[in-house]
């Protein structure tokens, strides 16, 4: 929860808007938890792939989706791929 927290801070997310409707704030709560534990999930791919010879390009697509999720969270842009849902 703290992670979904520090990152919706960062992001500007809109569920913490006060002025947000209850159903849009829970699919912006939802999306930006789906989000963290898709990072947490590729962490831990990582971790596993980083030991099995011969995963080099495994491990490349991994942390280039782990590192491309992490940089949308951080930006805000997570946001942009679902306005209007």
């Amino acid at each position: 929860m703290r992670e979904v927290e520090k990152a919706a801070a960062k992001s500007g997310a809109p569920f913490l808007a006060a002025n947000a409707p209850l159903a849009e704030a829970r699919i912006r709560w939802s999306q930006a938890f789906d989000a963290s534990t898709r990072v947490a999930a590729l962490e831990d791919a990582l971790a596993h792939a980083r030991d099995v010879p011969g995963q080099d390009e495994a491990f490349r697509r991994l942390k280039a989706e782990r590192d491309a999720l992490r940089r949308a969270i951080k930006a805000g842009t997570i946001w942009e791929d679902s306005a209007g849902t």
